[in-house]
């Protein structure tokens, strides 16, 4: 049998833009692709950077007891506007030699950096756990329904999903982009192409929403829900 390929590539286009996704276990390949988001931005507006994750159940936990204790990391997704990087955690041996992993520091360093803010629905949870699981942790975190609600005084968008706020900030319709499948194995190798699509639309989507409200006048001098995890 041959196995699967540690990095693959796919391109998706959504809201007319092409997006090059790569899905992939590689340390070369993690380092590569997280160094490519460190361009500066445009006219030194704040750089942002979509953030998702993916996670499994796992009854023979081996991680620290609690009540996460079930759930195993699958794939951590991240996305500049331009590129998505889906790292395949679960497919990258986790131990305690792991953090010394070029993999795994460039991850982490990438996530403490003062100067870029990571944005997402579900991104205090998602960051919660897998600082209790794995050690990882982000400096600048914003989840993006108070965001949104706070910047376009709509209280109601606080409790949104990804779907409604995707369409009342950016006018984007996911419905249109979004594979229909009903295999949600986030572990399986390699990752379907209909799993990356939906990954690559959820995260390109926190990535619009957060550019849209923080490069935007709309939330100068309003309360942005910045969420420091350090």
């Amino acid at each position: 049998m041959v196995p699967a390929p540690k990095v693959y590539e796919e391109t998706f286009e959504l809201n007319g833009e092409q997006i090059k996704t790569t899905v992939t276990s590689d340390v070369e390949q993690i380092e590569k692709r997280i160094s490519s988001f460190l361009r500066p931005s445009i006219n030194h507006q704040t750089k942002v950077i979509g953030f998702d994750a993916e996670w499994y159940l796992y009854h023979n936990c081996h991680l620290k007891l609690g009540t996460d204790a079930g759930s195993i990391c699958a794939t951590i997704q991240l996305c500049d506007g331009h590129s998505c990087l889906i790292i395949q955690l679960n497919r990258i041996r986790v131990s305690d030699r792991w953090k010394d992993d070029l993999a795994f520091k460039s991850l982490l360093n990438f996530l403490r950096l003062p100067n870029i803010t990571f944005v997402g629905v579900g991104i205090k949870e998602n960051l919660s756990k897998l600082e209790k699981q794995y050690g990882i942790v982000c400096r600048n975190a914003v989840e993006l329904g108070p965001l949104a609600a706070t910047a376009m005084r709509m209280p109601r968008l606080s409790y949104c999903g990804v779907d409604e706020l995707a369409f009342v900030v950016n006018g984007f319709d996911l419905g249109e982009h979004r594979p229909l499948t009903t295999a949600y194995d986030w572990t399986c190798n390699p990752l379907s192409k209909d799993l990356a699509k939906l990954a690559t639309v959820n995260v390109y989507s926190y990535f619009k929403i957060g550019s849209t409200l923080l490069q935007s006048k709309v939330v100068g001098g309003l309360d942005t829900g910045l969420v420091r995890l350090w």
